[in-house]
């Protein structure tokens, strides 16, 4: 079976974890974390960054330290993980589900028609960069926060700026599946002062000054640890140098030996190979298809998921939150994404594009 996705974890990354393990550290938050944030906020153009436990809580803080909370609305993508439009829930503001447009990202067309929003979360899903330099300029011409939910994305690029560099605060996940991994974890990220000390006061307690027991206000722990630190930066450095540019190959290699016939069924993503993470691989067929489609490929032994991409009103908490959501459920129902991941090679993939071939 090849899977859908798998993390790389090399002997280097095993060894780099003993030796700091052996080295005296308290695991806790330190020196490590610090340079984690230094390396991607550089890496980003970004001013600062925040480590957190994952993207949830960053998402929240972000919310949070831009004053979104009761009263307001925040519009967020109807196609998105539940993580993005439950951080809204919890900050205490309404969700407004937004359709997406051809490029599964937020449709800036139907965003532009929602009055009273505070606040806009968009997500450049699965790598996909959409319409988010447009929605910046909407959202600051508007005087309207924008979010940028990058957590499939680090990587990926818009025509002028990285993915995760978008609007007032933009944010990134560390899970096992993601780009770079510490099992757990996320990162905000800012290019305004006032918000990052905000927000590095309230995920360390609010503390007078660090390792101090009194407190200039309300605060919670959200600290990240050194031993996650020391995963990631490792998986961030070796990844964004080479797992990006093998998983873009590994994109075009499968995307080079499909046949005219099963070319049809791919979003057009594929143009600019060198502006995408591919953090997945989809392919949109007619909901009849989709159900074969899958079976023939888990007989061939791949892991490959149908309706891989979620609505968030499909969700018992939100079923509620409508709107003209016809372009996402169209979507949903006849997305499956293939299996791509950096442990791949160039041989499974044209083997991959010749069992689809097969099919069609």
């Amino acid at each position: 079976m090849i899977n859908q996705i798998e993390p790389v974890i090399t002997e280097e990354d095993i060894e780099s974890v003993n030796s700091y393990m052996k080295s005296g550290g308290w695991l806790t938050e330190h020196t490590l974390t610090k340079s984690l944030e230094e390396d991607i906020a550089s890496y980003l153009g970004r001013k600062y960054a925040i480590a957190v436990p994952n993207g949830t809580i960053a998402i929240y803080l972000a919310l949070k330290s831009k004053g979104v909370g009761e009263g307001n609305k925040v519009a967020v993508p109807n196609i998105t993980m539940v993580a993005t439009i439950n951080a809204v829930v919890w900050a205490g503001a309404q969700p407004i589900l937004v359709d997406v447009d051809e490029s599964l990202c937020m449709s800036l067309n139907k965003l532009e028609n929602i009055e009273g929003l505070d606040a806009v979360i968009f997500v450049p899903l699965n790598g996909r960069s959409g319409s988010g330099e447009l929605i910046e300029k909407w959202c600051s011409d508007e005087n309207i926060v924008l979010i940028e939910d990058s957590a499939h994305a680090l990587g990926s690029n818009y025509e002028g700026k990285k993915c995760g560099s978008l609007g007032d605060a933009s944010i990134l996940s560390f899970t096992p599946h993601k780009i770079i991994t510490s099992g757990q974890g996320g990162l905000v990220l800012t290019d305004d002062e006032r918000l990052y000390n905000e927000m590095y006061d309230y995920k360390s307690f609010n503390r007078e000054k660090d390792a101090s027991d009194w407190h200039k206000g309300f605060g919670l722990n959200f600290k990240f640890t050194d031993l996650q630190a020391e995963i990631a930066i490792k998986t961030f450095h070796q990844n964004i140098n080479y797992g990006l540019k093998k998983r873009q190959n590994l994109a075009k290699v499968l995307y080079e030996n499909l046949n005219d016939e099963a070319k049809k069924y791919i979003p057009n993503i594929i143009s600019n190979y060198d502006q995408n993470c591919f953090w997945h691989f989809p392919i949109i067929l007619s909901n009849e298809k989709l159900e074969k489609f899958q079976k023939f490929l888990m007989k061939k032994g791949y892991d490959v998921v149908g309706y891989g991409l979620k609505l968030c009103n499909n969700e018992s908490t939100f079923e509620n939150y409508k709107t003209n959501l016809n372009s996402a459920k169209l979507i949903h129902e006849n997305t499956l994404f293939l299996p791509i991941f950096d442990k791949m090679d160039n041989d499974e993939m044209e083997k991959i594009a010749k069992d689809i071939n097969l099919f069609f």
